[in-house]
């Protein structure tokens, strides 16, 4: 079995989101994979980028790499160019994610993350939105088969586009294993916090871009009216997340509440290396969204050994699978008092802690590459 894996998203260096993230972590456990040989296709300009696809090398894959940039490549795709003489000769394409490409003999395997697009345009710059609709809908004619991160996105797949359910399969992704490790390692925890300097006090945490679907600001109106109370909590709260768009509103809320300013600690993008240890000290790691296709903080948090609040949208309680505590993300009121209430309730936080514990444990990369493999077995068995 001959397979493609599109890898410009393993040459990037910065502006990395939760699909770099998850072709990062999928590859390297997928190339050491009995069962195929993998190509990777890569297209940029800058030799530089070939240094960081050195340790793929290592792991025996082959390499088709054009000097042209990813969206020359993307513009010649839909164009309607053949793709089997950049590609050479494959069985199976895997693309991360929904994009149009051009026509191919080998088989067209999708990952599909969510359909945000969709249901929640206003979050997404507008000629994302066109895009990613156009690419979905073609190739909702054109793939053979799609892997969805959620039973939730598999299911919106096939309601909105008419993917037969048979042509798709539910793979989770995997937590890293130093999400677990660093439950357990005190010395790494204090570490970070000298490093990104965070205070010693206690803290909730957010991690996530800065953007609408995120819903940073009801957090902050939460929050901001709980230092207000009678009975302020202990814990501060630490934004860990680079700054995407739509925030102008964050320091009109900040001004409001004067007493949240000074307990309040902007940290930008995180490190995938202090991302571990910064949740493993959290007092609860809290994720506002309206939206997530999967939400992989949640799964993170509690391999850290974290309590999770999160909110009752898309595939967020699916994921929790009930070791989280969960909110309407529009009630700041509901969310206000669960942050008093965990702040001050350590047997509560206790509960949540054993409990996400367990619920992070089966999920591993290596299990998300052994499913993938499998997935391209069942979409060799089917009809294009």
């Amino acid at each position: 079995m001959r397979v493609l894996l599109e890898a410009h998203r393993l040459a990037r260096t910065q502006n990395l989101g939760g699909i770099d993230s998850y072709w990062r972590q999928l590859i390297p456990r997928l190339l050491k994979e009995k069962g195929a040989d993998y190509t990777l296709l890569t297209a940029f300009l800058n030799p530089r980028h070939l240094a960081t696809l050195e340790s793929y090398r290592r792991h025996g894959t082959s390499m088709r790499h054009w000097w042209m940039t990813p969206e020359w490549l993307n513009a010649l795709n839909r164009c309607g160019l053949s793709m089997d003489g950049f590609m050479g000769e494959q069985d199976i394409l895997h693309l991360p994610e929904a994009r149009r490409v051009g026509r191919t003999q080998a088989r067209v395997v999708v990952t599909a993350h969510d359909l945000m697009f969709l249901h929640r345009p206003q979050f997404l710059k507008a000629e994302w939105v066109e895009q990613l609709h156009q690419a979905t809908h073609e190739l909702a004619q054109r793939a053979t088969f799609w892997i969805c991160v959620s039973d939730f996105t598999r299911d919106e797949l096939v309601r909105h586009y008419g993917v037969p359910r048979g042509r798709t399969r539910t793979i989770y992704h995997g937590v890293d294993a130093s999400f677990r490790a660093a439950s357990q390692n005190e010395g790494a925890i204090q570490t970070t916090r000298s490093k990104l300097k965070v205070s010693d006090a206690p803290y909730f945490l957010f991690v996530g871009s800065v953007e609408p679907k995120k819903n940073l600001p009801t957090l902050l109106e939460a929050y901001g009216a709980a230092c207000h109370s009678a009975h302020p909590p202990e814990a501060n709260l630490v934004i860990a997340g680079r700054a995407g768009w739509g925030v102008q509103e964050i320091d009109g809320i900040v001004a409001r509440f004067p007493k949240m300013r000074d307990r309040l600690r902007f940290l930008g993008f995180v490190d995938q290396s202090d991302l571990a240890p910064l949740l493993a000290g959290a007092r609860a790691m809290v994720l506002p969204s309206r939206y997530e296709g999967f939400g992989m903080p949640v799964l993170e948090s509690m391999a850290a050994g974290t309590p999770v609040l999160t909110t009752t949208c898309a595939s967020l309680p699916e994921i929790a699978g009930g070791a989280a505590k969960l909110f309407d993300p529009d009630d700041s009121d509901a969310l206000r008092e669960l942050l008093l209430k965990t702040d001050g309730d350590k047997k509560l936080r206790d509960e949540l802690r054993d409990r996400g514990f367990k619920r992070a444990q089966p999920y591993t990369w290596e299990l998300c590459a052994e499913q993938t493999l499998a997935a391209y077995g069942e979409c060799l068995q089917l009809d294009r």
